[in-house]
């Protein structure tokens, strides 16, 4: 019999533009395009993090607007080289790199579609 077990999760994230949206991530961020569904569904990878996304400008205007920001948490290996890479890609930094006294490094960037991306990264030792 098979062990319960579970994997991740992998919402769709509604964006404004798929396009623009898979550009945006391949050419900021580091992603590749993994694939498309017509031109409304589309997926993204970098090792192992995945992102999907459905084009649904509605949506996202309720999501991500000038009172709210959907937050997105990205665990990485090698958060101070993810800040430099994503500086030197002319990432605008909306929140510097911090140790939280709850044992996370973390940083934190806007995408394209006013998502609040958290770039984060468990530490043992806090400064």
């Amino acid at each position: 019999m098979k062990p319960k077990k579970f994997h991740r999760c992998g919402p769709f994230l509604p964006v404004k533009n798929l396009r623009e949206t898979l550009d945006f991530y391949r050419e900021k961020f580091g992603f590749y395009e993994e694939w498309t569904w017509g031109k409304l569904d589309g997926g993204i990878r970098r090792d192992d993090m995945r992102l999907v996304f459905c084009e649904d400008s509605e949506y996202i205007a309720q999501l991500n607007n000038e009172t709210y920001h959907f937050t997105l948490l990205w665990f990485v290996d090698n958060v101070d080289e993810i800040y430099i890479e994503f500086k030197s890609n002319k990432i605008a930094i909306a929140r510097d790199i911090v140790n939280e006294p709850y044992g996370i490094r973390e940083f934190g960037v806007f995408d394209n579609n006013g998502y609040f991306i958290r770039v984060s990264e468990g530490i043992t030792n806090q400064e």
